[in-house]
């Protein structure tokens, strides 16, 4: 399984990446721009199986980064990467537009690591 982490914060970036490296290989983007360059990159060669993104980032916010991936997924005719919203905001709204904008799933933070192990079962990523 590919991943791309997506966050500002390192800590949440290697958090992500201790529970999901035994899984495949993991990519962290420190922003939404490096994201959006390194999907575009993937989409050309192999694509990304999951992608876990921050919602709140400074310059391109999560919301702006799944529209523009689902966008250039869609452009390309490629196979929909699996995207797990990974966020502090708890909100059921912040809950709604995300699944409006076509993610797949949503948790907050602090990730706790069988919750993200249970989605991605059950999103066929993995067997647990």
């Amino acid at each position: 399984m590919r991943t791309l982490i997506v966050d500002d914060e390192i800590f949440n970036c290697k958090l992500l990446q201790t529970i999901l490296k035994e899984y495949g290989e993991c990519t962290i983007a420190m922003n939404g721009s490096s994201a959006i360059t390194l999907f575009e990159e993937a989409l050309k060669t192999q694509p990304y199986d999951l992608i876990c993104l921050d919602i709140m980032m400074p310059e391109m916010d999560g919301y702006e980064v799944l529209r523009t991936i689902r966008n250039m997924e869609q452009k390309a005719s490629a196979k929909a990467s699996r995207i797990i919203m990974v966020t502090a905001l708890e909100e059921q709204e912040d809950k709604a537009k995300a699944f409006h904008e076509n993610c797949d799933g949503y948790l907050t933070k602090p990730i706790e690591r069988n919750l993200l192990i249970e989605m991605l079962a059950k999103m066929s990523l993995v067997t647990h």
